[in-house]
């Protein structure tokens, strides 16, 4: 082996992330809409991660079928299977700041 592949200066450190799910359509009925409540409440419960691809499997199986999930390190997107639009994300709340679907728009400031 070579002595770069054993040194920990070499081994990656990935930030902590706080993970959130952020809402960006209105839910179709009052079932999606639990649904994804269950998702929030799951994903506010758990430690901060290094990988929020471990929310992927919660969400495809809260949700069931008619949903698309896909995820990255840093992020979980999901769609409806009909409907090009996303619906929600898992996302990192040190990082990000994506807005819920019924969230009032920024205002400006003092004029």
């Amino acid at each position: 082996m070579s002595p770069t592949s054993q040194h920990p200066l070499n081994t990656p450190v990935l930030a902590l992330q706080l993970a959130y799910l952020a809402v960006e359509q209105q839910p179709v009925d009052d079932a999606e809409a639990q649904r994804l409540e269950q998702l929030r409440q799951l994903i506010e419960a758990a430690p901060d991660t290094t990988d929020l691809r471990g929310f992927a499997e919660a969400a495809r199986q809260l949700l069931g079928p008619g949903y698309q999930v896909h995820c990255g390190s840093s992020h979980v997107w999901i769609k409806r299977e009909d409907q090009p639009e996303r619906l929600a994300i898992v996302a990192d709340r040190y990082t990000t700041a994506y807005r819920e679907w019924n969230s009032p728009l920024p205002t400006s400031g003092p004029e």
